[in-house]
């Protein structure tokens, strides 16, 4: 197994709110990106909890038979932690953060997700967004309100679900099996809102390395504006 990470500011914003952590053990993979959201350096702070306290849980506590509960559980503590700084901390009140994972044992990727950014299967010479957001937009999509290309005109920062901003937040869990050369690609939306699914899967189709694949990606959301943090992790399974 391959994988690189890439973090950048942007062009617009003054710091750099995404957080990502990347853990390679004995029984499984880890994948992580969060991308903070709140006042000052709230955002930053809220994403780094988050990406340091569900890994830190999750290499704690891993068991090959509960994956799924060590998964949720773990979130479920840095959900918490988040929200109980948010309520003693006049600086943190607010922040959140949204949270993309990927755990990976033998063959098979269990993932989870609470926000807008996302996880991607290359697989096939073909692009396969693999978690759903917690979106205004989402919702929009899913009743039937709007279509797919109106979509792309409607404001993409209103998200319905994060870690810390509230008591409550959504959470879809879930698994699947990984073939050779497929490539994994989890990334905050600052490279989704600023390039198509199609500008992604061209670059995949180039089969650079990793790294490189990473830093075009990166180059491309930028020079389209890089209206937001950009981070991007790709795996490829080898």
């Amino acid at each position: 197994m391959r994988y690189f990470t890439t973090t950048d500011i942007g062009r617009v914003r003054d710091n750099n709110e995404d957080s990502y952590l990347n853990f390679s053990g004995e029984n499984f993979n880890l994948f992580i990106i969060c991308d903070g959201m709140g006042g000052h350096s709230a955002g930053e702070v809220a994403s780094k909890m988050a990406s340091e306290i569900v890994s830190n849980e999750i290499i704690k506590n891993f068991n090959p038979n509960e994956i799924f509960d060590t998964i949720a559980h773990s979130v479920k503590v840095a959900h918490n932690k988040i929200f109980e700084e948010s309520q003693n901390n006049e600086n943190y009140k607010g922040m959140g953060t949204t949270l993309i994972l990927a755990l990976i044992h033998n063959d098979t990727l269990y993932y989870a997700n609470v926000g807008d950014s996302r996880l991607y299967l290359y697989h096939n010479q073909e692009l396969k967004q693999i978690t759903k957001d917690h979106s205004f937009v989402q919702e929009l999509l899913d009743s039937g309100a709007i279509t797919e290309e109106e979509s792309k005109f409607y404001p993409k920062n209103r998200i319905t679900s994060a870690l810390g901003t509230s008591i409550n937040y959504k959470i879809d869990i879930d698994r699947l099996i990984l073939n050779k050369k497929d490539y994994l690609l989890l990334t905050s939306d600052g490279l989704t809102d600023m390039i198509d699914d199609s500008d992604i899967l061209d670059v995949l189709k180039n089969e650079y390395e990793v790294d490189e694949s990473c830093e075009i990606l990166q180059y491309m959301a930028n020079s389209t504006g890089g209206k937001d943090n950009i981070t991007i992790t790709l795996i490829e399974i080898e």
